[in-house]
Formats: C-alpha cells, structure tokens, sequence
C-alpha cells in the first residue's frame, strides 16, 4: 500500500503546473463540428505530489503525464502519467493510465509498472477528489491510494 497526494493548479499567469490545449473545432477555423464535453482537450501537467492532502505537507516528488477529454457522451478522462517518487524510503516512478469517468467520487486506475522501489509494479490507484476551488486560479487536490503487486 501507498499514498500520496496531487496538487494541480490551472488559469494562473504567474504560477501553474497544468496546461490545456485547445480542442480541434477551435484549432481549426474552417471545422465546425458540436463538440460537446470539450472532446479532444488535453491537459498536460507537471504537479507536486505529497504525503498529505495539504500542500505544506512532506513533498515526496513530481507526477507528470496528460489526460485527454475522449468522449462525445460525457466528461471521460484519459489518465496517463507517471508519478516521480523522489523523496522518502521508497523512491522510483509508478506508472499509471486508464480512462475514467470525471464524475465518479472515486476512480480506479491501473498501475502498469514501475522503476526503483517500485520495478515491476502492478496494481490499482484508487483515486478520490479530496479539495477543489472553481476560482482561477483552479486548484484541487486528489488522493491515489495504491494497492501494489509484484
């Protein structure tokens, strides 16, 4: 078992650690096409992981990776990422993916690998929205709770 905490900031001039691109009906002036649940949207990010919801808390590395808005139908993300273990007895990467749906209070993800401590890594991140703050700049903070197998 392993926990750790991400903190994502968007919309802030002066300090950010995710990005949205903009979707393909906008890229393009001359495709017009309804494009709802914002399909195609990628957000790249690059955030502090924690060992605590707070953002004060221990700093154990760096998560990096995207998600992709992938569904016509409804707010479906696809996760991929790598969370960067950096400080504390175990460190490596843990790498992790899967589609998931935006408005489950809690998500399953799958861990398909990793390096270091955690070389070979298989299992669930069990993933829980903990804070959220709608105001730019955006912040929230999600949970992943780690059932590792080797």
């Amino acid at each position: 078992k392993f926990t750790f905490y991400l903190h994502n900031t968007v919309y802030n001039q002066d300090s950010f650690n995710s990005m949205y691109g903009l979707p393909p009906n906008i890229r393009k002036k001359n495709i017009s096409f309804p494009n709802p649940f914002n399909f195609g949207v990628t957000n790249t990010f690059d955030d502090p992981l924690t060992s605590g919801p707070s953002i004060n808390s221990a700093p154990l590395g760096q998560p990096q990776g995207f998600h992709l808005l992938d569904s016509f139908n409804e707010y479906m993300l696809f996760h991929v990422f790598t969370a960067n273990i950096t400080v504390g007895d175990y460190t490596g990467t843990i790498a992790i993916l899967r589609q998931v749906r935006e408005v489950d209070s809690v998500r399953y993800l799958t861990v398909i690998g990793g390096t270091g401590a955690f070389l070979g890594a298989r299992g669930v991140a069990t993933n829980r929205l903990i804070d959220i703050h709608h105001t730019p700049p955006a912040k929230w903070t999600m949970s992943f709770e780690l059932d590792l197998y080797y």
